[in-house]
């Protein structure tokens, strides 16, 4: 990979170079676009090249870029993509990591048939476990596909979906952190209510999720057949499931899960969609 321009901030972008850096990418061919001095001076002391000025970068570097990761919040995309769109290389690919900005509008902010990946990270890729779904636009090459692939790969996981599932994918895969996180809060009051110190239930509860996390990737198990091997007829596990059952616990994580959707798509009706 030759160099790689990343335009914006957050823990994001620190997870991507950091993710990119440790699968034998050199600091030196990072390129960095970063506007608050505080932490652009921190970048510095990480070894990498910051600067406050995308133009600047993409007029001394555009021959010798491999993509553009555009990393901004969706309310700032406009700004950031309009300054630059004469600059891009078109065999260049841009990325971006932009909540809800499809591959229209943004295609739209840049020059013709530029090459474009949308993709949806999650939380998980700070500490590289992460979960990332890619879509690309119709002028992508097979080229594109693997570099956009190893990027998001070097911190996690990664699946190629047509666009038109990423409200869906999003409320699964960029909501899911929230949820399990909820899961394990509600282990750990039912830990506590039954006489555990907050101390011991979290500990129980933490780990419990991590090493099943961990069995089922390790074993390439489906977690209906994990469940089914941890519940002994008449047993206690089969005693809790079947008030889950009772309740309604799998329609009420999919009615989660679909107003997660439903938002989604609201919020995407406010995005970009043209040069203006």
């Amino acid at each position: 990979m030759k160099n790689l321009l990343i335009i914006g901030g957050g823990n994001m972008r620190l997870a991507i170079e950091l993710g990119i850096t440790k699968k034998g990418v050199k600091k030196n061919n990072i390129l960095l676009i970063e506007k608050n001095i505080k932490r652009r001076n921190y970048l510095k002391k990480l070894k990498f090249t910051v600067s406050d000025n995308a133009c600047t970068q993409l007029k001394k570097y555009s021959k010798r870029l491999t993509a553009i990761i555009i990393a901004v919040k969706p309310q700032d995309i406009k700004e950031t993509l309009l300054p630059l769109n004469k600059l891009i290389p078109n065999n260049t690919i841009v990325i971006s990591i932009a909540a809800g900005v499809t591959l229209k509008s943004i295609s739209n902010l840049l020059p013709t048939k530029q090459p474009i990946a949308r993709v949806m990270p999650n939380t998980p890729c700070q500490v590289g476990y992460g979960m990332s779904a890619i879509a690309f636009n119709k002028y992508t090459t097979k080229k594109h596909k693997e570099i956009t692939n190893k990027i998001f790969s070097s911190i996690g996981s990664t699946t190629e979906l047509s666009e038109k599932f990423f409200d869906a994918a999003g409320a699964v895969n960029g909501s899911g952190p929230a949820y399990f996180c909820y899961l394990i809060e509600s282990l750990i009051q039912g830990g506590i209510k039954l006489g555990l110190s907050k101390a011991t239930a979290s500990k129980l509860a933490l780990q419990t999720s991590i090493g099943t996390n961990l069995l089922l990737q390790k074993r390439n198990m489906h977690p209906e057949d994990l469940r089914k091997a941890v519940t002994s007829p008449k047993g206690i596990t089969e005693a809790a499931l079947k008030i889950y059952k009772k309740r309604g616990f799998t329609d009420i994580v999919y009615n989660g899960v679909l107003a997660a959707k439903k938002r989604s798509v609201e919020l995407g009706k406010t995005e970009v969609r043209d040069k203006g």
